[in-house]
């Protein structure tokens, strides 16, 4: 079974700007690699707010902007092989089988 590296961002209690300081982390040790990986958002709280998924999301487009990473894809994308985002997305086809199965909308792929 074919696997990828998966970072948690949203330990129990962990704030915004906290997971954007780990997102930063991990970004600059996966560029060396030029890879894919997963970072866990989760999908928000009971309340139906994802401030973590909405940052990292925000962030994410901005590190594509600057040439810092090659793509991210929207974890709730990834079981939509035909979408838009799924089929722009530079490593589409490494991303586990398991992951495409269904949609996960508290996981967000990114390619450095």
């Amino acid at each position: 079974m074919k696997t990828i590296p998966e970072y948690d961002l949203h330990p129990k209690g962990t704030r915004v700007d906290d997971a954007l300081a780990m997102l930063e982390r991990i970004i600059s040790r996966e560029r060396t690699r030029h890879g894919l990986f997963a970072v866990i958002t989760g999908y928000g709280s009971s309340g139906g707010t994802a401030r973590i998924k909405a940052s990292v999301l925000a962030a994410c487009a901005d590190y594509l902007r600057k040439n810092h990473i090659c793509g991210y894809l929207d974890g709730e994308k990834a079981g939509d092989f035909l979408s838009a985002e799924s089929l722009s997305f530079p490593r589409y086809a490494d991303i586990p089988v398991a992951y495409k199965r269904s949609g996960n909308p508290g996981v967000i792929f990114i390619v450095t």
